[in-house]
Protein backbone atom coordinates (compact mmCIF):
# COMPACT_ATOMS: atom_id res chain seq x y z
CA UNK A 1 0.00 0.00 0.00
CA UNK A 2 0.80 3.87 -0.74
CA UNK A 3 2.40 5.35 2.31
CA UNK A 4 1.03 9.24 2.61
CA UNK A 5 2.57 12.38 3.75
CA UNK A 6 2.27 15.55 3.87
CA UNK A 7 5.95 16.47 1.94
CA UNK A 8 7.71 14.77 -0.38
CA UNK A 9 11.17 15.89 -1.43
CA UNK A 10 13.25 14.55 -4.14
CA UNK A 11 16.77 14.63 -4.24
CA UNK A 12 18.54 14.09 -1.37
CA UNK A 13 21.49 16.67 -1.55
CA UNK A 14 21.55 19.20 1.01
CA UNK A 15 18.85 21.59 -0.14
CA UNK A 16 16.22 18.83 -0.21
CA UNK A 17 17.48 17.32 3.49
CA UNK A 18 17.58 20.81 5.04
CA UNK A 19 14.20 21.02 3.68
CA UNK A 20 13.15 17.45 5.39
CA UNK A 21 14.59 18.32 8.26
CA UNK A 22 13.22 21.36 9.22
CA UNK A 23 9.85 20.43 8.47
CA UNK A 24 10.18 17.15 10.13
CA UNK A 25 10.86 19.05 13.46
CA UNK A 26 7.73 21.46 12.92
CA UNK A 27 5.62 17.68 13.15
CA UNK A 28 4.98 17.25 9.11
CA UNK A 29 5.04 13.78 8.26
CA UNK A 30 8.23 14.00 4.87
CA UNK A 31 9.45 11.91 2.45
CA UNK A 32 12.77 12.24 1.17
CA UNK A 33 13.47 10.40 -1.72
CA UNK A 34 16.98 9.80 -3.09
CA UNK A 35 17.96 7.98 -6.69
CA UNK A 36 21.45 7.30 -5.19
CA UNK A 37 22.66 5.60 -2.16
CA UNK A 38 24.92 8.56 -1.63
CA UNK A 39 27.82 7.15 -3.94
CA UNK A 40 29.20 8.82 -6.92
CA UNK A 41 30.58 11.69 -8.17
CA UNK A 42 29.26 14.50 -6.03
CA UNK A 43 30.62 18.44 -6.80
CA UNK A 44 31.01 21.17 -3.99
CA UNK A 45 33.61 20.66 -1.74
CA UNK A 46 34.15 23.84 -0.01
CA UNK A 47 32.14 25.85 3.03
CA UNK A 48 32.44 29.28 3.66
CA UNK A 49 32.62 30.61 7.15
CA UNK A 50 28.50 31.42 6.98
CA UNK A 51 28.17 28.05 7.04
CA UNK A 52 29.02 27.64 10.79
CA UNK A 53 26.39 29.05 12.53
CA UNK A 54 23.82 27.49 9.96
CA UNK A 55 25.12 24.43 11.16
CA UNK A 56 24.88 24.95 15.11
CA UNK A 57 21.52 26.91 14.37
CA UNK A 58 20.29 23.48 12.62
CA UNK A 59 21.81 21.22 15.54
CA UNK A 60 24.42 19.68 12.87
CA UNK A 61 27.86 20.84 14.35
CA UNK A 62 28.44 17.38 16.25
CA UNK A 63 27.33 15.72 13.47
CA UNK A 64 29.40 17.63 10.80
CA UNK A 65 32.55 17.76 13.09
CA UNK A 66 32.55 13.74 12.95
CA UNK A 67 33.09 14.13 9.49
CA UNK A 68 36.96 15.68 9.91
CA UNK A 69 36.46 17.72 7.52
CA UNK A 70 39.91 20.06 6.28
CA UNK A 71 39.82 23.66 7.55
CA UNK A 72 39.86 26.00 4.94
CA UNK A 73 41.69 28.87 6.27
CA UNK A 74 41.64 31.45 3.35
CA UNK A 75 41.37 31.90 -0.34
CA UNK A 76 44.93 32.82 -2.89
CA UNK A 77 42.85 33.82 -5.91
CA UNK A 78 45.29 34.82 -9.16
CA UNK A 79 42.82 36.75 -11.26
CA UNK A 80 42.91 39.66 -13.21
CA UNK A 81 46.54 40.36 -12.20
CA UNK A 82 49.80 37.98 -11.76
CA UNK A 83 50.06 38.18 -8.03
CA UNK A 84 47.54 36.53 -5.97
CA UNK A 85 45.55 38.24 -4.00
CA UNK A 86 44.82 36.58 -0.39
CA UNK A 87 41.65 36.28 1.50
CA UNK A 88 42.28 35.23 5.00
CA UNK A 89 39.33 33.90 7.29
CA UNK A 90 41.39 34.44 10.66
CA UNK A 91 39.17 37.64 11.06
CA UNK A 92 36.22 36.44 9.69
CA UNK A 93 33.52 36.67 12.80
CA UNK A 94 32.25 32.56 11.78
CA UNK A 95 35.97 31.29 11.98
CA UNK A 96 37.10 29.25 9.43
CA UNK A 97 35.16 27.63 6.20
CA UNK A 98 35.84 24.07 5.67
CA UNK A 99 37.06 21.26 2.86
CA UNK A 100 34.77 18.57 2.73
CA UNK A 101 34.12 14.81 1.27
CA UNK A 102 30.63 15.23 -0.36
CA UNK A 103 29.16 11.83 -0.06
CA UNK A 104 29.67 11.80 3.66
CA UNK A 105 28.67 15.67 3.69
CA UNK A 106 25.40 14.40 2.04
CA UNK A 107 24.86 11.00 3.94
CA UNK A 108 25.33 12.62 7.25
CA UNK A 109 22.81 15.14 6.64
CA UNK A 110 20.19 12.45 5.67
CA UNK A 111 20.94 10.31 8.30
CA UNK A 112 20.16 13.11 10.45
CA UNK A 113 16.68 13.71 8.71
CA UNK A 114 16.06 10.68 9.60
CA UNK A 115 16.63 11.06 12.91
CA UNK A 116 14.37 13.71 13.19
CA UNK A 117 11.66 11.30 11.62
CA UNK A 118 11.93 12.01 8.09
CA UNK A 119 11.33 9.13 5.84
CA UNK A 120 14.29 8.41 3.84
CA UNK A 121 14.07 6.43 0.63
CA UNK A 122 17.63 5.54 -1.17
CA UNK A 123 18.28 4.38 -4.38
CA UNK A 124 14.51 5.42 -5.50
CA UNK A 125 15.01 6.77 -8.68
CA UNK A 126 10.75 7.03 -9.25
CA UNK A 127 9.55 9.98 -11.33
CA UNK A 128 6.84 12.48 -9.33
CA UNK A 129 2.95 12.91 -11.09
CA UNK A 130 -0.68 13.99 -10.45
CA UNK A 131 -2.84 11.72 -9.11
CA UNK A 132 -6.41 12.31 -10.48
CA UNK A 133 -7.48 13.03 -6.40
CA UNK A 134 -4.86 16.07 -6.29
CA UNK A 135 -2.61 15.07 -4.73
CA UNK A 136 1.45 13.71 -5.70
CA UNK A 137 3.15 10.38 -6.48
CA UNK A 138 6.41 9.48 -6.25
CA UNK A 139 6.56 5.55 -6.75
CA UNK A 140 4.94 4.14 -3.64
CA UNK A 141 4.63 7.42 -2.39
CA UNK A 142 1.75 9.59 -1.77
CA UNK A 143 2.00 13.46 -0.31
CA UNK A 144 -0.14 16.20 -0.42
CA UNK A 145 2.70 18.81 -1.27
CA UNK A 146 5.95 18.17 -3.90
CA UNK A 147 9.27 20.06 -3.00
CA UNK A 148 11.90 19.42 -6.11
CA UNK A 149 15.53 18.95 -4.82
CA UNK A 150 16.45 16.80 -8.16
CA UNK A 151 19.46 19.79 -9.28
CA UNK A 152 20.29 21.78 -12.18
CA UNK A 153 17.78 20.04 -14.80
CA UNK A 154 14.83 19.82 -11.88
CA UNK A 155 11.62 17.90 -12.22
CA UNK A 156 8.71 19.34 -14.87
CA UNK A 157 6.04 19.88 -12.93
CA UNK A 158 4.63 22.70 -14.76
CA UNK A 159 3.73 23.28 -18.19
CA UNK A 160 6.21 26.19 -17.55
CA UNK A 161 9.70 24.77 -17.26
CA UNK A 162 12.79 26.89 -18.65
CA UNK A 163 14.94 28.66 -16.94
CA UNK A 164 17.20 31.79 -18.05
CA UNK A 165 20.52 30.88 -18.40
CA UNK A 166 22.96 33.53 -17.53
CA UNK A 167 26.11 32.03 -18.55
CA UNK A 168 27.32 28.08 -19.24
CA UNK A 169 30.71 26.94 -18.20
CA UNK A 170 31.91 23.22 -18.86
CA UNK A 171 34.07 21.95 -16.07
CA UNK A 172 36.59 18.97 -16.37
CA UNK A 173 36.61 17.70 -12.93
CA UNK A 174 39.87 15.62 -11.31
CA UNK A 175 39.77 13.62 -7.90
CA UNK A 176 43.23 13.70 -7.04
CA UNK A 177 45.37 11.60 -4.06
CA UNK A 178 49.42 12.89 -3.56
CA UNK A 179 49.03 16.51 -4.07
CA UNK A 180 50.97 18.86 -1.85
CA UNK A 181 48.71 19.83 1.02
CA UNK A 182 50.97 22.29 3.34
CA UNK A 183 48.63 24.98 1.63
CA UNK A 184 44.89 24.39 2.87
CA UNK A 185 43.49 27.53 1.29
CA UNK A 186 41.07 26.88 -1.78
CA UNK A 187 43.38 28.44 -5.18
CA UNK A 188 41.86 30.29 -7.99
CA UNK A 189 44.02 31.33 -10.94
CA UNK A 190 43.30 32.00 -14.43
CA UNK A 191 44.38 30.67 -17.86
CA UNK A 192 43.90 32.29 -21.59
CA UNK A 193 40.57 29.59 -21.75
CA UNK A 194 39.13 29.00 -18.46
CA UNK A 195 40.38 28.94 -15.01
CA UNK A 196 41.66 26.41 -12.58
CA UNK A 197 39.80 25.61 -8.87
CA UNK A 198 41.99 23.61 -6.41
CA UNK A 199 41.50 22.67 -3.02
CA UNK A 200 42.24 19.67 -0.42
CA UNK A 201 39.79 17.39 0.66
CA UNK A 202 39.68 14.64 3.31
CA UNK A 203 41.98 11.34 3.92
CA UNK A 204 45.02 13.36 1.73
CA UNK A 205 43.33 13.45 -1.69
CA UNK A 206 42.10 16.42 -3.35
CA UNK A 207 39.86 18.32 -5.91
CA UNK A 208 40.88 20.44 -9.44
CA UNK A 209 38.42 21.62 -11.74
CA UNK A 210 39.65 23.73 -15.10
CA UNK A 211 36.24 25.21 -15.97
CA UNK A 212 36.17 26.42 -19.51
CA UNK A 213 33.81 27.33 -22.37
CA UNK A 214 31.70 24.65 -24.02
CA UNK A 215 32.38 26.54 -27.95
CA UNK A 216 36.66 25.92 -26.81
CA UNK A 217 35.95 22.18 -25.19
CA UNK A 218 33.92 21.26 -28.35
CA UNK A 219 35.83 22.94 -31.21
CA UNK A 220 39.75 22.69 -30.43
CA UNK A 221 39.55 20.62 -27.47
CA UNK A 222 41.29 21.54 -23.91
CA UNK A 223 44.70 20.43 -23.18
CA UNK A 224 45.41 20.32 -19.33
CA UNK A 225 49.09 20.44 -19.39
CA UNK A 226 49.00 23.75 -21.46
CA UNK A 227 46.62 25.22 -19.22
CA UNK A 228 48.88 24.42 -16.50
CA UNK A 229 51.23 26.16 -17.97
CA UNK A 230 49.73 29.86 -17.37
CA UNK A 231 48.89 28.75 -14.05
CA UNK A 232 51.94 28.46 -12.20
CA UNK A 233 50.79 28.38 -8.60
CA UNK A 234 48.21 25.17 -9.67
CA UNK A 235 51.11 23.47 -11.55
CA UNK A 236 52.76 23.51 -7.93
CA UNK A 237 50.31 22.24 -6.00
CA UNK A 238 49.23 19.41 -8.38
CA UNK A 239 53.37 18.26 -9.65
CA UNK A 240 53.09 15.14 -7.45
CA UNK A 241 49.27 14.48 -7.80
CA UNK A 242 48.08 10.94 -9.08
CA UNK A 243 44.64 11.52 -10.67
CA UNK A 244 41.97 8.83 -9.26
CA UNK A 245 39.00 9.53 -11.75
CA UNK A 246 37.76 12.54 -14.16
CA UNK A 247 34.68 13.46 -15.27
CA UNK A 248 33.01 16.19 -18.03
CA UNK A 249 30.24 18.24 -16.69
CA UNK A 250 28.34 21.09 -17.32
CA UNK A 251 28.37 23.67 -15.33
CA UNK A 252 25.24 26.93 -15.67
CA UNK A 253 24.55 29.93 -14.14
CA UNK A 254 20.49 29.61 -14.41
CA UNK A 255 17.23 30.58 -12.56
CA UNK A 256 14.53 28.62 -13.28
CA UNK A 257 11.54 30.75 -14.28
CA UNK A 258 8.81 29.18 -12.32
CA UNK A 259 10.14 28.55 -8.89
CA UNK A 260 7.83 27.72 -7.51
CA UNK A 261 3.28 26.14 -8.47
CA UNK A 262 0.03 24.39 -7.01
CA UNK A 263 1.37 22.21 -4.28
CA UNK A 264 5.12 22.63 -5.24
CA UNK A 265 8.51 24.02 -4.77
CA UNK A 266 11.75 24.39 -5.74
CA UNK A 267 15.13 24.56 -3.89
CA UNK A 268 18.59 24.43 -4.39
CA UNK A 269 20.13 24.15 -7.96
CA UNK A 270 16.67 22.81 -8.72
CA UNK A 271 15.86 26.90 -8.18
CA UNK A 272 18.76 28.50 -8.51
CA UNK A 273 22.44 27.28 -10.42
CA UNK A 274 25.49 29.21 -9.20
CA UNK A 275 28.49 29.33 -10.77
CA UNK A 276 31.59 27.48 -8.54
CA UNK A 277 33.55 30.78 -8.65
CA UNK A 278 31.20 32.08 -6.09
CA UNK A 279 31.43 29.38 -3.44
CA UNK A 280 28.31 29.43 -1.92
CA UNK A 281 26.61 26.58 -3.37
CA UNK A 282 25.96 24.51 -0.36
CA UNK A 283 25.04 27.57 2.05
CA UNK A 284 22.36 28.45 -0.72
CA UNK A 285 21.41 25.19 -0.73
CA UNK A 286 20.47 25.50 3.23
CA UNK A 287 19.31 28.84 3.00
CA UNK A 288 16.66 28.00 0.13
CA UNK A 289 15.73 24.83 2.24
CA UNK A 290 15.45 26.56 5.57
CA UNK A 291 12.99 29.22 3.31
CA UNK A 292 10.93 26.57 1.49
CA UNK A 293 10.71 24.88 4.74
CA UNK A 294 9.14 28.62 6.04
CA UNK A 295 6.89 28.54 3.39
CA UNK A 296 5.68 25.64 3.33
CA UNK A 297 4.85 25.40 7.28
CA UNK A 298 3.15 28.83 7.07
CA UNK A 299 0.55 27.32 4.34
CA UNK A 300 0.00 30.15 3.06
CA UNK A 301 0.14 30.62 -1.25
CA UNK A 302 1.78 34.24 -0.84
CA UNK A 303 4.57 32.75 1.13
CA UNK A 304 5.05 30.70 -1.66
CA UNK A 305 5.26 33.91 -3.90
CA UNK A 306 7.89 35.55 -1.40
CA UNK A 307 10.16 32.38 -1.42
CA UNK A 308 10.40 32.72 -5.12
CA UNK A 309 10.75 36.35 -5.01
CA UNK A 310 13.53 35.98 -3.04
CA UNK A 311 15.27 33.17 -4.65
CA UNK A 312 15.10 35.46 -7.97
CA UNK A 313 16.36 38.56 -6.13
CA UNK A 314 19.26 36.32 -4.67
CA UNK A 315 20.22 35.21 -8.28
CA UNK A 316 20.26 38.65 -9.62
CA UNK A 317 22.54 40.15 -7.47
CA UNK A 318 24.48 37.04 -8.22
CA UNK A 319 24.79 37.72 -11.42
CA UNK A 320 25.48 41.18 -11.07
CA UNK A 321 28.42 40.38 -8.94
CA UNK A 322 29.82 37.57 -10.99
CA UNK A 323 29.60 39.83 -13.93
CA UNK A 324 31.85 42.32 -12.31
CA UNK A 325 34.22 39.97 -11.22
CA UNK A 326 35.00 38.02 -14.62
CA UNK A 327 35.18 41.68 -16.33
CA UNK A 328 37.99 42.38 -13.93
CA UNK A 329 40.13 39.84 -15.95
CA UNK A 330 41.23 41.94 -18.69
CA UNK A 331 44.73 40.29 -19.74
CA UNK A 332 43.28 37.86 -22.32
CA UNK A 333 41.17 40.10 -24.46
CA UNK A 334 41.55 37.94 -27.62
CA UNK A 335 40.33 34.72 -25.52
CA UNK A 336 36.96 32.83 -26.52
CA UNK A 337 36.33 32.46 -23.11
CA UNK A 338 37.25 36.12 -21.64
CA UNK A 339 35.87 37.85 -24.67
CA UNK A 340 32.36 36.62 -23.87
CA UNK A 341 32.67 36.97 -20.24
CA UNK A 342 33.95 40.98 -20.54
CA UNK A 343 31.77 42.03 -23.05
CA UNK A 344 34.70 42.01 -25.95
CA UNK A 345 33.06 39.24 -27.95
CA UNK A 346 29.12 39.35 -26.70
Amino acid sequence: MAAFFDVAIVGGGPAGAVSALCLARRGFRVALVEATRFEGERYGETLPPEINPVLRELGLWDAFSELRPVQAPGILSAWGAGLPAEQDFISNAHGSGWHIDRNRFDAMLGFEAGRAGVAVFVGCKALPSRHPAGHWQVGNIDAAFLVDASGRTGLRLSEEHSYETDDRLLAIVLWLEGAEATDLRTLIETTPQGWWYTAPIPDDRSVAMFFTDPEIYNGQGIVLGEQLEFAPLTARRLQSSRILTSRVVDVPSACRLTLSGDGWLAVGDSASAYDPLSGRGIFKAFRHGMGAADAIASGRPDEHAEYAARVRREFDEYVRQRRMYYASERRWPESVFWGKRTGARR
